[in-house]
């Protein structure tokens, strides 16, 4: 997981060899344990595009004023990841990022 890393004015950084696979737009992103957080960064929520790549999944926020300019997990560090697709709502995707090692 990195916060912040995967832009670069106001576009998408990528590794080298990595590849877009599937990408969002108009996509809202929330953290569930934010309040337990201590950084403002994961409060409330973003909105924005996902790009899901080879390597990791990465949101980019449509707004330049928000904090949380990107956010990119890669898949190895994603678990408990529940695809919904309810009858009366919006799809998503839950799931637990986890940090990077020492990150």
């Amino acid at each position: 997981m990195s916060i912040n890393q995967a832009h670069y004015q106001n576009g998408l950084l990528l590794y080298h060899g990595e590849q877009i696979v599937n990408h969002s737009k108009n996509v809202k992103l929330s953290f569930d344990d934010a309040s337990r957080q201590c950084n403002e960064l994961f409060r409330g929520k973003h909105k924005g595009i996902v790009f899901v790549t080879t390597h990791r999944m990465i949101f980019l926020s449509s707004d330049q004023r928000d904090n949380l300019m990107s956010f990119a997990v890669a898949f190895m560090y994603m678990k408990n990841l529940h695809v919904e697709q309810p009858l009366f709502g919006a799809n998503y995707i839950s799931g637990v990022a986890g940090a990077h090692p020492n990150g």
